[in-house]
């Protein structure tokens, strides 16, 4: 039809180069059915010219790719010498049907500073470059690296084997692989000799956490080099804090950044005044660009700070506030603070805050060492003014800082009693006074032990009947009070794994009573209420008797026999300015007579009693334990006598 179209002439002279499309077609379906069986036929008869011995390397892999392209081959790899480079060169030339050569073979050198880098291109690819060991072959290496990666990834390995690579660098590439997977496309891993750097952005909130766990621990002999991950893109961008009734503060949501989240945790922790703080942000963008992120912070701290209980939420674009103010007065104040003061970029949402009555109604006063803190809550301001009134005559060298808030619910004598108590707490170095409701607390230290602990008995004195208080006054260096069922309890304890036994006749100490002695005084310091007695133990019948003037060594007291002997001289001589004077007339009688007296009375007295020696031995004790500490009202020798089965010492608690 187009050959009619054209003139005769023309289709004369040009009409063959109408055949022309369709010799191209021809030639274009025979080469693409050709070329495939060509490349196979070039390929195979190529591999078959290289001996197996010269293909492999040390680790028993083929050290390099061959492709044809067309009637050319395309060979690249690492030799491990210039011969066996060489050797594959002209066996590839001696192919049959080959036209040209393209070689990137290279050869295995030093790498220094060994790099290797992984990148992952897709979210089903990596790409590996850089160096690797060239005692670890291309194959091992991929097993290992996709053994911890899903089956969908494949790994496209450029990297050349090289020597210099680090120990253990097959943990350290799965490793940073492995970490990839946490991180969206374009992220990369690299191993410089030692240091493991990593850039890219996390996949998710998720991941994000799971990746910074997981770098705080890498694997052995390996550093942190430059890290940087940025956080992940969040649509919701949201931010809260919870105020629970005892103060306590539970974060949520999202902050931009690890800096400002540390920021967040100091600043929550000084809101919450010593009450717990549970942080769940998680790192994130996605605020809106006008807005301040520490601002916003601030602003819900600051607003929690007004609720006794509720929340403060920021859902993107608006913030709102729920839940119970501190008082009457915070409700108003909640409410300016969320119509007037919002940050800029921040909308005003949901106010739904209420007031419930307080309980318990607390007040407290804290001297520390410069100031006087009062918080909590008053009646009225003429309460605060006499409150106010009654800190400042006790308190001239502190500065006086007034927090209270007015609420209603005070117990009627709470301004009474607080004037009242309030001078004790002047008393100590450092403390705190509390009430709650009608629960008086005190506690701080004293500088002076005996102080502290005439308050603590007269502070339960200075309330109404209705009212109760209690106080827990420690001093700086002083070991700490311990109760009284733990002190007998140890004392018991002590006592009873460690009986003690006098030799016969004696009460010297041996060498295991010391410990048993110290540890019973150190008690008795750290338990001033415990009283103890000491029975000592008598020997068994017919024993023979050492005199205490021999019993060197032994801690001992002769005073009942000295006084024994003093009160006998002393009724003597009484006796004697008492008597009638003598009769002058018959000195021979009287003479004889006296003498007659003296012999009756020595005929007639018993003979001296013998010092008790288990009194004596309890009195040793005593002593003792009286040098190493213990308070002189704190322990005795126990009174009566002591059975005679009994062939230890006996301790036993007073009261």
């Amino acid at each position: 039809m187009i050959s009619k179209l054209l003139p005769p002439a023309f289709r004369q002279r040009y009409g063959w180069l109408l055949g022309l499309p369709v010799l191209a077609l021809l030639w274009a379906a025979a080469t693409l059915q050709a070329q495939p069986e060509v490349e196979r036929a070039v390929e195979t008869a190529a591999r078959g010219g290289i001996g197996r011995q010269e293909a492999v390397d040390a680790t028993g892999e083929t050290w390099f790719r061959l492709a044809a392209r067309g009637r050319d081959l395309h060979v690249e790899g690492d030799a491990p010498d210039v011969a066996s480079r060489e050797t594959l060169l002209r066996h590839l030339s001696e192919t049959p049907g080959t036209r040209r050569i393209m070689s990137s073979v290279g050869l295995v050198e030093e790498a220094s500073p060994f790099v290797w880098t992984a990148t992952q291109a897709r979210e089903d690819r990596i790409d590996l470059s850089g160096s690797r060991p060239a005692e670890i072959g291309r194959t091992a290496l991929a097993t290992r690296l996709t053994s911890d990666l899903p089956a969908s990834v494949t790994l496209a390995d450029a990297a050349r084997a090289a020597r210099g690579g680090p120990r253990d660098f097959l943990a350290a590439a799965a490793f940073a692989v492995a970490r990839l997977r946490a991180l969206t496309p374009g992220a990369v891993a690299t191993l410089r000799d030692t240091t493991l750097s990593l850039q890219g952005e996390a996949a998710g909130p998720d991941a994000y956490d799971a990746l910074r766990a997981d770098l705080a621990n890498l694997p052995a002999g390996f550093s942190a080099g430059r890290i940087e991950i940025l956080p992940p893109r969040v649509a919701d961008f949201s931010f809260g804090v919870e105020r629970r009734a005892d103060g306590g503060l539970i974060l949520t949501g999202f902050v931009v950044s690890e800096a400002a989240r540390s920021a967040l945790r100091r600043a929550a922790q000084e809101a919450a005044e010593g009450a717990f703080v549970d942080d769940r942000t998680r790192t994130a963008r996605g605020l809106g660009p006008g807005v301040d992120p520490d601002a916003l912070t601030r602003f819900a701290l600051d607003a929690a700070g007004l609720l006794r209980d509720g929340r403060v939420s920021f859902d993107g674009a608006r913030v709102s506030a729920e839940g119970n103010a501190l008082d009457g007065q915070a409700i108003a104040e909640v409410e300016a603070l969320l119509r007037e003061r919002r940050p800029p970029g921040v909308s005003l949402g949901r106010i739904a805050v209420g007031a419930a009555p307080l309980s318990p109604y607390r007040v407290a006063l804290r001297r520390d060492a410069d100031t006087v803190t009062l918080t909590g809550h008053l009646p009225d301001a003429a309460a605060r003014e006499r409150i106010l009134a009654a800190i400042r005559p006790r308190f001239v060298r502190e500065r006086v800082v007034d927090r209270t808030r007015l609420a209603a619910g005070a117990p009627g004598d709470l301004v009474s009693v607080l004037g009242s108590v309030i001078p004790q707490l002047a008393l100590l170095a450092n403390g705190e006074l509390t009430v709650a409701d009608r629960d008086v607390r005190l506690s701080g230290e004293s500088l002076y032990p005996e102080s502290g602990r005439r308050l603590a008995a007269t502070l339960p004195t200075m309330v109404p009947a209705a009212w109760r208080a209690s106080a827990t006054i420690g001093t700086p260096g002083a070991p700490a009070r311990r109760d009284a069922e733990s002190c007998r309890r140890d004392f018991a304890a002590e006592t009873r794994a460690h009986p003690l036994h006098f030799a016969p006749g004696t009460s010297a100490f041996s060498a295991d009573f010391y410990p048993v002695l110290d540890a019973v005084a150190a008690l008795a310091k750290l338990c001033p209420d415990l009283r103890i007695e000491i029975a000592g133990h008598v020997d068994p019948p017919g024993t023979p008797r050492e005199k205490p003037a021999g019993e060197g060594g032994a801690i001992q007291t002769t005073a009942s026999i000295d006084k024994a002997e003093e009160a006998k001289d002393k009724a003597a001589k009484d006796k004697a300015a008492k008597a009638p004077p003598a009769d002058k007339k018959a000195p021979g009688k009287a003479t004889k007579a006296a003498k007659s007296d003296k012999t009756d009375k020595a005929e007639a007295a018993p003979a001296e009693p013998e010092p008790d020696l288990a009194r004596l031995r309890a009195q040793a004790i005593v002593e003792y334990l009286l040098q190493a500490g213990a308070a002189s009202e704190q322990v005795a020798p126990a009174s009566g006598t002591p059975e005679a089965a009994v062939r230890a010492v006996a301790f036993s608690v007073r009261g």
